[in-house]
């Protein structure tokens, strides 16, 4: 019985039950008996220790839980990856950097992620190297690690998975990780990513353009608004529009009015309210009769703010 947890039980479904129950114990004796679930020989404990142990944070957790990471079974793995990045214990920047160095893809993707919300600045060194790793996951987690750090020196870095990176999401979260450092390199590739073949990566490249204020995109910016044909990505479009206030772009937006998709006519409303072009005062008129209650309110809306000006 030295593999079951607490020895009490043969019938592992009654074992995990004194698992999942543990939390009503004393603090002592629940980490005893969940800690003893990590070692149990059936998957779905070790599955509910790994779970369980999130109540009770300390560093003590930790290096139980990495091995975890290792275990036979996907959803012991998985389980413990989720507790790992749940629990932000602070502590896990002492005993990472072994682990970074684990030859499994899942193990090391799952410490990254667990230290992104940590902002260990010591870190970086480790997720700059990452963002080469053959595992789309790692670089995935990377990208994260280095937007959490919002260190502009990392933006050259992430501008160039931005545009480079084989796999659309980590593209796609590499492009929105360097909305908060307006410079040439992210600028640049915030207007490359406008034309990325994924729609995803566009629609983020436009809230990146959006978040910079970049003033100086404006002819580019609408350019791409009149040959976009994905929705989303037009919506994201002209909140950048009007987040950068395209003054000359009035009559491109006014043509969003009449789009099919009602959210795009409530974004073209809006935008046209803030980028402060009395021309659109007409046609938001119209807008007013719009089929749609948030499109009717948000150009009542902007009709007033016009005639404001």
């Amino acid at each position: 019985m030295s593999n079951d947890s607490s020895g009490l039980n043969t019938d592992p479904d009654v074992r995990r039950l004194v698992i999942l129950n543990a939390i009503e114990s004393d603090k002592e004796t629940a980490i005893e008996l969940i800690l003893s679930g990590f070692q149990d020989s059936c998957s779905t404990v070790r599955e509910e220790a790994a779970r369980a142990i999130a109540d009770f944070p300390g560093v003590y957790m930790l290096e139980p839980l990495l091995r975890l990471l290792l275990d036979k079974d996907e959803h012991v793995r998985r389980a413990a990856a989720e507790t790992l990045s749940e629990c932000n214990v602070a502590e896990l920047g002492d005993i990472y950097e072994s682990w970074l160095e684990c030859n499994d893809d899942f193990v090391r993707s799952a410490v990254f992620k667990a230290l992104r919300p940590l902002r260990l600045p010591n870190v970086a060194n480790h997720a700059l190297k990452g963002l080469s790793d053959s595992s789309r996951d790692v670089r995935l987690e990377c990208v994260g690690v280095l937007g959490y750090l919002q260190n502009q020196e990392y933006s050259h870095c992430l501008s160039e998975v931005a545009v480079n990176d084989v796999d659309p999401e980590v593209r796609r979260v590499a492009v929105g990780a360097i909305g908060y450092s307006s410079t040439p390199d992210t600028l640049a590739a915030a207007l490359q990513c406008l034309q990325d073949i994924e729609w995803q990566v566009r629609a983020e490249a436009a809230a990146t353009i959006a978040k910079l204020g970049a003033a100086g995109t404006c002819d580019q910016v609408v350019k791409l608004l009149t040959s976009e044909a994905q929705w989303q990505v037009i919506s994201k479009i002209l909140v950048a529009i009007g987040k950068i206030q395209c003054f000359d772009a009035v009559y491109d937006v006014i043509t969003m009015l009449r789009h099919p998709m009602s959210n795009v006519r409530k974004e073209a409303a809006m935008c046209l309210g803030e980028i402060g072009n009395p021309v659109a005062i007409e046609s938001l008129r119209e807008a007013i009769f719009d089929r749609d209650p948030d499109v009717k309110k948000i150009a009542a809306w902007a009709i007033a703010k016009l005639q404001s000006i």
